[in-house]
């Protein structure tokens, strides 16, 4: 995946549209409800706060916990990692 090279090197706007892609193709696919199309917003999340855009990265944190706890339960790994992630964006989007 070409996205997450980009990620490694530091290149985010150049992974951005890729990633905003993926999540459009898994949603067509698969569903807005999907566990991957979860993750794939989590890692969407994850380079807006890697690019200190706080306030974009919060809702799709919020929609991919949403998912998860629906589909997997609140108990599953996936979900608590999600949690932490969004739990510690909305920590550091307040300082």
């Amino acid at each position: 995946m070409a996205y997450v090279s980009f990620i490694r090197m530091g290149e985010y706007e150049q992974a951005l549209p890729l990633y905003q892609r993926s999540r459009e193709i898994r949603e067509k696919v698969l569903g807005s409800q999907h566990p991957d199309v979860a993750i794939t917003l989590h890692n969407l999340a994850y380079l807006y706060v890697s690019i200190k855009d706080y306030k974009k990265a919060l809702p799709l944190y919020k929609k991919a916990v949403t998912i998860m706890q629906d589909k997997l339960g609140a108990d599953h790994p996936n979900t608590k990692t999600m949690m932490a992630n969004y739990e510690y964006t909305q920590k550091i989007s307040q300082q």
